[in-house]
């Protein structure tokens, strides 16, 4: 649910700017990055994923303006006609119904706005998705690693922990919830590794100790 928000007057200048309107791009190659240089930075798969959902919003944006279109079209000419036919009743000048016209155009100008908000505030939430996501990567470091590896090594019997118990993590680390779900899977395997090495070492002492007795 998005809600009214004071778009910039220049909201046009953004969504062409952000590929929503103009051209179709193919793959959408060619629209703006997420907070220019910051995510230009980021990963091909920052890009891909960050251009899939930007395609989805300008599909949901365009779909919107033609039903838009579509509904002020016929509701225009209906407006037109009745007023034509109150026309057989009582005489009815051109200019009195341009005047109506342009009243009932005017209304659907406001539903145009607001179509045109919910397209910038999609816009706007992708970008700090995007952005937000970026920041805390680049904060995953040292401290992130003591904390993850403290609650593992308190854990060890049992090293899965919860939805919430990742939300939580995420917050101490100032990372992602994914982030967080990556670290216990590499971590879990890597222990894993590690604790059949010493067993196939301690295996391998045993018949060394059994061949010389």
């Amino acid at each position: 649910m998005f809600h009214w928000y004071s778009c910039s007057p220049n909201q046009d200048n953004m969504l062409m700017a952000e590929g929503l309107t103009g051209p179709d791009r193919p793959g959408m190659v060619g629209v703006t990055s997420p907070g220019g240089s910051d995510l230009a930075a980021g990963s091909p798969t920052d890009h891909a994923e960050y251009y899939t959902k930007l395609a989805g919003v300008r599909e949901f944006y365009q779909s919107e303006c033609r039903q838009y279109n579509q509904h002020r079209t016929e509701f225009m000419n209906h407006v037109v006609t009745l007023l034509r036919e109150q026309g057989n009743v009582r005489p009815i000048t051109a200019k009195e119904i341009d005047k109506m016209v342009a009243v009932v155009d005017k209304k659907f100008s406001v539903i145009e706005t607001h179509v045109k908000q919910q397209a910038c505030e999609h816009v706007m939430h992708l970008r700090s998705r995007f952005l937000d996501a970026r920041r805390k990567r680049r904060n995953f470091g040292k401290g992130a690693t003591e904390i993850l590896n403290e609650y593992f090594r308190s854990h060890v019997s049992n090293p899965y922990p919860s939805e919430a118990t990742k939300e939580e993590l995420a917050r101490q680390c100032n990372i992602t919830v994914s982030q967080v779900s990556n670290w216990f899977g590499n971590k879990r395997i890597r222990f894993k590794k590690n604790i059949g090495k010493h067993q196939d070492a301690d295996g391998h002492a045993h018949s060394s100790k059994k061949r010389k007795d």
